[in-house]
């Protein structure tokens, strides 16, 4: 007689509970495509990104660049959206907005907003996808993007 002996696995229970609390698995996180990092001067930030960090180049523009980080792309931005302050040479930087890969950016606000959190940026589409921006409950702020 032989027996099989079975290994445990978290994940694989996690899969099983999920799948009987849900009636299917939870859908999967999402990745993030990048990071935007608003810039008071593009081409001074390059020189760090660039020039000692060695990060490539991908595109370039008066007002941005994109550059390649291992799997990461880093969105450097000297422009504002109607939301943010304009730029001008002496305004402090807002901060860094990691974009989420959303499959359904538009659902996925409309859940949020009735969940009652703070939608900063309805959903809109662009020529590279639909993106909208939220903030968590300590106001930072996350873009939704689907592509």
């Amino acid at each position: 007689m032989t027996r099989s002996i079975r290994r445990f696995s978290w994940a694989g229970a996690a899969l099983l509970l999920a799948a009987s609390v849900w009636g299917a698995a939870p859908p999967a996180p999402p990745s993030i495509d990048h990071i935007l990092i608003d810039v008071v001067d593009v081409e001074r930030s390059l020189q760090f990104y660039r020039d000692q960090l060695h990060l490539t180049v991908k595109s370039r523009s008066p007002n941005d660049a994109v550059l390649q980080a291992g799997n990461l792309r880093i969105f450097l931005w000297a422009d504002h959206w109607d939301w943010s302050p304009a730029p001008h040479r002496d305004r402090v930087p807002q901060g860094m907005y990691p974009h989420f890969v959303i499959p359904d950016v538009k659902g996925t606000v409309a859940s949020m907003q009735k969940a009652g959190f703070k939608i900063i940026e309805p959903a809109q589409d662009h020529p590279y996808g639909t993106e909208a921006f939220v903030a968590d409950p300590d106001g930072y702020v996350w873009a939704l993007i689907s592509q």
